[in-house]
């Protein structure tokens, strides 16, 4: 028996990303939720990861050795998706 559903469902964004100004970087932490705060993207960070592989959702910008994503860019990669 197959845990996957055969309906791919759209990924959701968090109603709170939108007082997020477009130009701010984010870490993954706070895209995917963690330390009780809610997600900006409901999805696991595999999936997360493999749709960055894909070119669904952008590559993330290197400051050091950390990873940052602008906000602007990933809410217009989610609203393609």
């Amino acid at each position: 028996m197959s845990r996957t559903s055969p309906h791919k469902s759209a990924p959701t964004v968090a109603p709170a990303a939108f007082n997020i100004h477009p130009d701010a970087l984010i870490r993954r932490k706070q895209i995917l939720g963690a330390d009780g705060n809610p997600p900006l993207l409901a999805i696991g960070a595999t999936k997360f990861h493999a749709l960055i592989a894909e070119g669904r959702l952008p590559k993330p910008r290197k400051i050091g050795s950390a990873s940052f994503w602008r906000v602007g860019d990933l809410l217009d990669a989610i609203a393609r998706l």
